[in-house]
């Protein structure tokens, strides 16, 4: 039997991609109305196709992960299901799991990713760690033999006592 957890997804942290994506969309246009009305030419229309084509839709993919990010758990593992833009899909053997335990978000250098959503992370004191979260108050920190996993998860109390209710059953 699996368990689907569909974190709390942050106000703040959905509002800042939103409020990107309006103004990249806004830059736009604004890009758009100089290459017709000024001397600029194509070099905006360039730098507007640029934001519309490729850049405005990297930030409605971060939206639609953020909305969709799941944490599936098994009877043999843990599944981090996001975006392959912060990672992609991570599947964790539950008898790989060593501690499972609440953390707040800690301070990190990116490696790879989206700010405020995940990717790989260097963290001082801990290492490298792959984070996929929703918002910044319900973090869990997955220690495991081969890597470290911070998620967010709705009611993560309840989520670490199930989690760990399932290790000590295999």
């Amino acid at each position: 039997m699996s368990i689907i957890n569909k974190p709390r997804v942050s106000t703040s942290i959905f509002r800042t991609y939103v409020g990107l994506a309006a103004f990249i969309f806004c830059l736009a246009l604004i890009f758009a109305y100089l290459a017709f009305f000024t001397t600029a030419g194509l070099t905006m229309l360039g730098a507007s196709f640029v934001l519309v084509l490729l850049i405005e839709p990297l930030f409605i993919m971060l939206l639609r992960s953020l909305l969709n990010t799941r944490y599936i758990l098994s009877d043999s593992e843990l599944v981090i299901d996001t975006t392959v833009l912060i990672g992609g899909k991570k599947r964790i053997p539950l008898d790989t799991i060593e501690t499972v335990e609440k953390t707040l978000f800690p301070f990190g250098f990116k490696l790879f990713g989206a700010s405020f959503h995940g990717g790989y992370y260097s963290i001082p004191g801990l290492g490298r760690a792959f984070i996929a979260v929703t918002n910044l108050d319900d973090g869990i920190l997955v220690r495991t033999t081969n890597s470290n996993y911070i998620i967010s998860p709705r009611d993560p109390v309840d989520f670490i006592e199930t989690l760990k209710s399932k290790i000590v059953q295999e």
